[in-house]
């Protein structure tokens, strides 16, 4: 079964910046992107990608677990908020137009609605960044109260 992403997430293109979900097994997510014509808005004058996009990478693959679990629950795709990021550490200034970046994911620890990931994008075999991130998922109540 191929799995669409615009299917599991709330995003949209241009903002979209995920290719496809390579795996998901219980408390993992595995994503990928190549750096490219995707990422216009947030490319550089050489096309490469900021490291600092690395965060929303990371996000948005939690967005995919997220997309998964409901979808395994039979419930609609949900918003969910990116609460803050931990030692955020890459190894790289920018990433390379064209590079296959994976980005992976593990829950850690999920407590109505909250949930913290340690993530990491690969470029190749290289580990080129890592952090962990806090996430919460609204209810549509709460969602509706922090938006209204």
């Amino acid at each position: 079964m191929t799995i669409i992403l615009d299917e599991l997430l709330p995003h949209q293109a241009p903002m979209l910046l995920l290719d496809r979900l390579l795996d998901y097994q219980g408390n993992r997510v595995c994503c990928e992107t190549r750096v490219g014509e995707r990422h216009g808005l947030l490319l550089d004058e050489q096309g490469c990608l900021p490291s600092w996009v690395g965060l929303e990478l990371m996000a948005q693959t939690i967005a995919a677990w997220a997309g998964m679990r409901g979808r395994e629950r039979g419930e609609p795709v949900r918003i969910g908020m990116l609460l803050g990021s931990r030692q955020y550490q890459s190894q790289v200034a920018r990433f390379a137009a064209g590079e296959r970046l994976v980005i992976e994911a593990e829950c850690l620890l999920e407590d109505n609605g909250m949930a913290s990931f340690e993530c990491r994008i690969l470029c190749g075999d290289l580990r080129c960044a890592e952090a962990r991130l806090s996430t919460y998922l609204p209810s549509d109540e709460e969602l509706q109260g922090l938006l209204g």
